[in-house]
């Protein structure tokens, strides 16, 4: 089996150079290739090629930035199919099979995931749904124990909320 780090017909190892490092750095990049097939191509070993990035600090950094670059462009691809696979989920949801007791196909029930409606509603309307609203921790302020509860009061008022105590309006059933 012949050796991926020698070409030609001398069988001579290819040495590291800056136009090959563009070459490697242009398929990542342009070609959406993975890393090592693209530093092999070139005829050189992958061992031979990152010792060589180790010494030289601003190549590592654009070859670090060429992987970030593609992957970037991968990823987005993903992430969208893992959106649209969330919104399906979430908003049109699926059949599932019901059986009846004696294990017979009887039909078929829609369900839908919560989870994923509430990370939709977290992307789209984070001000509104997001663990910690941006509007809660603005301005960083302590409130003291009884500012807290007329805050909260004052929450339930604008609510609709402020007439229900379930401690004062539960009937007494031995009263009447």
């Amino acid at each position: 089996m012949p050796d991926p780090n020698r070409i030609g017909p001398l069988d001579k190892p290819r040495k590291f150079s800056r136009a090959l490092f563009d070459r490697v750095v242009r398929r990542i990049i342009n070609e959406n290739e993975n890393t090592i097939p693209s530093i092999e191509q070139e005829g050189i070993s992958t061992t031979h090629f990152y010792r060589q990035l180790e010494t030289r600090p601003d190549l590592a950094r654009e070859f670090k930035e060429a992987q970030i670059r593609r992957d970037a462009v991968r990823n987005t691809r993903r992430v969208e199919e893992a959106e649209a696979e969330l919104h399906r989920r979430a908003v049109r949801g699926w059949e599932e099979p019901v059986f009846d007791i004696k294990g017979n196909h009887c039909g078929e029930k829609r369900r839908y995931s919560d989870a994923c409606l509430i990370f939709l509603l977290k992307k789209w309307r984070p001000e509104v749904y997001d663990d910690k609203p941006a509007a809660l921790i603005q301005n960083n302020v302590a409130v003291a124990g009884a500012d807290a509860r007329k805050i909260l009061a004052q929450w339930r008022e604008r609510l609709g909320a402020a007439g229900e105590n379930p401690k004062s309006e539960t009937p007494n059933p031995k009263a009447t």
